[in-house]
């Protein structure tokens, strides 16, 4: 490695993620960034990275460097100019401006485990030095960007940290492997053991005809099929699209909605529009979306602002009780070797909607549909 005649492009980025889901006693990078947050994936615009434009997608190479540089993983992502995500697998495909070559509306996603230090020696091909600084611990590190010429691409396929199975309808993470049927989540197991998931449940109820009719809806009225795949080393992406069963020949609109999958953490985003106010046909509304575990006791649960953890036992206790009704966006499921973190927010059109925790521990609670009776326990939340 030697240095460059022209000067790098420094581009500085912040790490402002949510860590959505973890593991306990994660290593960190060299000590420049605390445990949670060697377990993300950063995420960078091409527009931030004009020197890249028209790179071959194949040839865009990341480095770290420590004693010496080291090629990484590094995964570009295409986006076509109305939003859509450029898919490996499916029969629809959006269509890019610029087809394999990278462009403005691209993503480069480097992790922050392969993350280095600054060099005054960096790699030949070198056009970036990507500055990464976390506001939490105040860590910094540095990884090198660049496009390498065909003769000079990496000759082995970057290391894989999450992998799709499009058949099943599965995304094996680090530790977790997830699997869908249609539009939910109905595998989850850790360390490639059995499914702790029963599944996810989304129980609606309201009001109809003036308060006549009580109309119920499950998750078994929303439907989803799969529109592609984005089969990358560091993110899997699922587009699929939902609609909804209203009743009386109603239904939703339509909506495509993108699911991404990193080594360490999800994000399932979830969209619904209706053709019409809810509240002109529908009164006393009231959504519980939850997820029912078969059996996790023995973990514990922590809610904020509760200090208190409750153990899951298959029978609710007063501390178990009292997680009810509490006002928060998050929840810690932690057991033996993991712990799992879920984030759950609403968009701007529902700020005015009252959020509220639900949880369940109870080995004889049956609320079909359900694969198993029991729910050990259910967490989530309802809203009004």
């Amino acid at each position: 490695m030697s240095s460059k005649s022209a000067p790098l492009l420094r581009v500085c980025c912040t790490l402002a993620g949510v860590l959505l889901l973890g593991r306990s006693g994660a290593s960190e990078v060299r000590g420049m960034f605390g445990p949670e947050r060697s377990l993300e994936v950063l995420s960078v615009p091409g527009s931030m990275l004009p020197q890249l434009r028209g790179c071959d997608v194949r040839g865009v190479v990341g480095w770290a460097c420590h004693d010496g540089c080291q090629q990484v993983s590094v995964q570009v992502d295409e986006r076509a100019p109305d939003g859509r995500w450029v898919l490996d697998v499916g029969a629809q495909y959006a269509e890019d401006e610029q087809p394999g070559r990278v462009d403005d509306t691209d993503v480069i996603l480097v992790a922050a485990k392969d993350l280095g230090r600054s060099t005054a020696h960096p790699p030949n091909e070198a056009m970036y030095e990507l500055q990464v600084s976390d506001p939490l611990s105040l860590g910094s590190a540095v990884a090198y960007l660049g496009c390498a010429t065909t003769g000079s691409r990496p000759g082995t396929e970057p290391r894989r940290r999450v992998a799709a199975d499009p058949q099943q309808d599965r995304i094996a993470m680090e530790r977790l492997t997830v699997g869908f049927q249609g539009a939910i989540p109905t595998w989850l197991s850790i360390d490639g053991g059995p499914n702790v998931l029963d599944r996810v449940k989304v129980r609606a109820r309201a009001k109809f005809l003036l308060g006549l009719v009580t109309v119920r809806r499950d998750e078994t009225h929303l439907r989803g099929e799969v529109v592609g795949w984005r089969l990358g080393p560091l993110r899997v992406i699922r587009s699929q699209r939902q609609w909804v069963a209203l009743g009386w020949g109603l239904r939703t609109p339509v909506f495509e909605s993108a699911a991404f999958f990193y080594p360490e953490h999800m994000e399932i985003p979830v969209a619904l529009r209706l053709r019409f106010p809810a509240t002109y046909f529908f009164s006393d509304i009231r959504i519980q979306a939850y997820v029912d575990f078969r059996d996790l006791r023995g973990w514990q649960v922590l809610v904020p602002p509760n200090p208190n953890a409750a153990v899951v036992n298959g029978h609710m206790t007063a501390p178990e009780v009292a997680l009810n009704g509490a006002d928060g966006n998050w929840f810690v499921l932690r057991g033996p070797q993991l712990s799992l973190l879920q984030f759950f927010d609403v968009s701007p059109s529902l700020q005015s909607v009252k959020r509220r925790f639900l949880y369940r521990d109870d080995a004889n609670f049956r609320a079909p549909p359900e694969s198993f009776p029991g729910e050990l326990p259910a967490v989530g939340y309802e809203l009004t």
